[in-house]
């Protein structure tokens, strides 16, 4: 099926949220969404917004399918195969390399970069292991197949927020300020049809560092909290929560408040109703 997309068609694909009102996404590629969209409906096609749409070369679609369908390997090569007997395409070099599809954003200097990847988690014996996910295969279509990830940036006012505002010493601690500890936390749930933030609802958080030695003017400090979080599984309201409790190291420098380094992983973490949760991971590091 891979096979097929990399040598007969060529692949595209879009991000719903770029697409909502204050998305970033230009008023071309809107319009050309909309009009696929239309085209689709007129020509009596399965349409939404999350389908798999084929686009013949004059532009207008020619076959879809919905995404619950395109996510099993036999519906969607039987598709893709259709259409090349129908259009008689002939096979083709690939036109886009593979490549990473998410990549660290540009910031202002003294910024600090946050990679955050979730995903879900299975429990065999007394551990929790994810998916052996493999591509091509209906088993891996899931939403526990892959890791997703983002990206986050703490500034020069919200380093300075976070860290110890005392003259640090081994074995002190301090709450972390709860507005940008909110910040990471509310990136903390795994891959949902719903990524939009102000959805959330933070119920209960805490977040304490330790300090465990200082050497060279850089202090290095524990860090555990907790986290209650509400987050809606679609777009709309939903008894869905997270609870996760959290562990990690940060390193940052008293004199100049910037952090040197940050590492968190999940300990445990759950999502979903009270009667049906589903354990996940999230692991935090600073580029």
């Amino acid at each position: 099926m891979i096979n097929l997309i990399n040598r007969y068609f060529v692949p595209v694909y879009v991000s719903n949220e770029d697409f909502l009102p204050g998305g970033r996404a230009p008023a071309a590629e809107r319009a050309e969404k909309e009009r696929i969209y239309r085209d689709a409906l007129a020509a009596k096609l399965s349409t939404g917004t999350v389908h798999v749409y084929i686009v013949a070369p004059d532009g207008h679609p020619i076959d879809t399918q919905h995404v619950a369908t395109a996510a099993r390997v036999e519906p969607l090569t039987e598709m893709l195969e259709r259409t090349i007997e129908k259009l008689k395409v002939s096979e083709g070099r690939t036109l886009v390399q593979p490549a990473p599809q998410s990549a660290a954003p540009v910031c202002d200097p003294g910024s600090v970069v946050l990679h955050v990847t979730a995903r879900y988690l299975l429990k065999k014996g007394g551990d929790f292991v994810p998916l052996d996910a493999k591509l091509g295969e209906t088993r891996s279509a899931g939403w526990a197949a892959y890791a997703s990830e983002d990206w986050l940036v703490l500034d020069a006012d919200e380093q300075a927020k976070w860290l110890a505002s005392a003259k640090p010493q081994p074995g002190s601690a301090w709450d972390l300020d709860a507005a940008v500890t909110a910040k990471l936390l509310n990136h903390f749930y795994p891959q949902t049809e719903n990524n939009a933030i102000a959805t959330n609802r933070i119920d209960e958080q805490s977040a304490r560092a330790t300090i465990l030695s200082i050497e060279n003017g850089v202090v290095r400090a524990r860090v555990e909290g907790r986290l209650k979080m509400k987050h809606p599984f679609y777009h709309k309201d939903d008894d869905n929560f997270v609870h996760a409790r959290f562990v990690g190291l940060i390193e940052f420098e008293p004199a100049s408040k910037r952090l040197r380094s940050l590492r968190l992983v999940t300990d445990r973490a759950t999502y979903g109703a009270s009667q049906h949760t589903q354990h996940f991971g999230v692991a935090v590091r600073s580029r």
